[in-house]
């Protein structure tokens, strides 16, 4: 097992994905919505559709965005109302808005089978929260990859453990270092979820997604 490398996060190009068959995903949250409505599994704000993709998403497309924000499949109201601010991107006219709080409530999973890598359980040490990452093997080429899996409410896996496709790593939240993410988190709930490789370059961990998790008829 290594340490995961230093996430490439001025990087503003993905990695083309890998060409490994025969390694199925498991789905990292309650959402099994990705093939059937791809516009409702990512988080979303009033003025941005895009809010939950990968890429040049974020700030009226001036910022890049690694993850991919998975949107909470059930929540529950906090009793509180949260003051953002959105902006027009077609005038740049910013609009202040109050909306009630919500929680997310959904259990979060490893998508495929690896070492627990790294774990931080202090919810304020980074703008990603609590968050966990695990190291993977891609099973054609043998090169290593990582997956991970923010903002997290609670943890219930340990450094160094051995995780299983689609084992319970913990539960969805809106833990972050910055109170500006947390905010705009208790409006639109997510699992912030990247893939990145071993010299932490990332993957568009959407296509990824895609890729990976076949689609079935349920």
């Amino acid at each position: 097992m290594n340490a995961p490398p230093t996430r490439s996060i001025a990087n503003t190009t993905f990695l083309s994905p890998p060409s490994e068959e025969g390694c199925p995903w498991h789905w990292p949250t309650l959402r099994t919505d990705l093939h059937t409505a791809p516009d409702r599994y990512t988080a979303r704000t009033l003025w941005n559709p895009l809010y939950g993709l990968p890429g040049w998403t974020r700030d009226c497309g001036r910022r890049f965005h690694h993850g991919c924000d998975i949107a909470a499949w059930e929540t529950r109201p906090t009793g509180q109302i949260i003051d953002v601010v959105m902006t027009d991107c077609r005038n740049g006219t910013d609009i202040p808005i109050s909306v009630p709080g919500v929680f997310p409530v959904d259990s979060v999973a490893a998508v495929t089978e690896g070492w627990l890598s790294e774990v931080t359980t202090l919810p304020d040490q980074s703008i990603l929260g609590r968050h966990v990452i695990i190291e993977h093997i891609w099973p054609i080429s043998g090169r290593v990859f990582f997956t991970l899996y923010a903002h997290l409410d609670t943890i219930t896996v340990m450094p160094g453990q051995w995780i299983s496709a689609g084992q319970s790593i913990g539960t969805m939240g809106t833990t972050s270092a910055s109170a500006d993410a947390r905010r705009w988190m208790a409006v639109a709930p997510h699992l912030h979820f990247e893939v990145f490789n071993e010299e932490g370059r990332p993957y568009d961990p959407y296509r990824l997604l895609v890729h990976f998790i076949p689609f079935s008829r349920r």
